[in-house]
């Protein structure tokens, strides 16, 4: 990232940092509108909405064409973005209410970005793993964890910063 000083010379903020593209963001440009078949998200406007958010788009749009997300691919492909571990007695004993504060945390990101969204729900005999499409909706997670219940929270990014694994513990 760039910036320009006053007498336009190029500063560089961020070095070293590469940029790996993640594959399932394709640069799609359709001309007016896309749906997904799936989920009924819409790109539109150079970015993916709610189809609620996008009426405008689509009344406009002479031309709607129908494709798969990027979060609905990755579903299919079971190629997650985010590895969110909950583990200890306490996640035993208060599965349900986590199972709650899962679901709405997933229901408040879609409604920013469609694309974040939570892909399963595995139960393991330590608690429950979370699979998400990407690695701010399992940074989210791990947050509001923290909030909620407190306990100890780790976050490990692989090396492109594409894939998070998020360990949450409480006893």
């Amino acid at each position: 990232m760039t910036r320009m000083t006053s007498r336009e010379k190029v500063v560089h903020i961020r070095r070293n940092v590469e940029n790996f593209g993640d594959p399932y963001l394709r640069d799609m440009k359709p001309e007016e509108a896309a749906v997904c078949q799936e989920c009924r998200c819409v790109y539109a406007g150079g970015r993916w909405q709610l189809e609620s958010q996008a009426a405008n788009h689509l009344k406009k749009a002479k031309n709607v064409v129908t494709t798969v997300c990027p979060a609905c691919r990755k579903t299919h492909d079971r190629m997650p973005g985010g590895v969110v571990t909950l583990a200890g007695q306490f996640v035993q004993a208060h599965r349900e209410e986590i199972l709650n504060l899962l679901h709405n945390e997933s229901e408040r990101a879609r409604t920013v970005n469609p694309l974040e969204r939570i892909m399963d729900i595995e139960q393991e005999d330590s608690g429950l793993v979370v699979l998400t499409t990407n690695e701010k909706m399992a940074q989210r997670i791990g947050r509001a964890m923290q909030r909620a219940y407190d306990g100890d929270v780790q976050y490990k990014w692989s090396r492109d910063t594409k894939l998070i694994r998020v360990n949450w513990r409480r006893d």
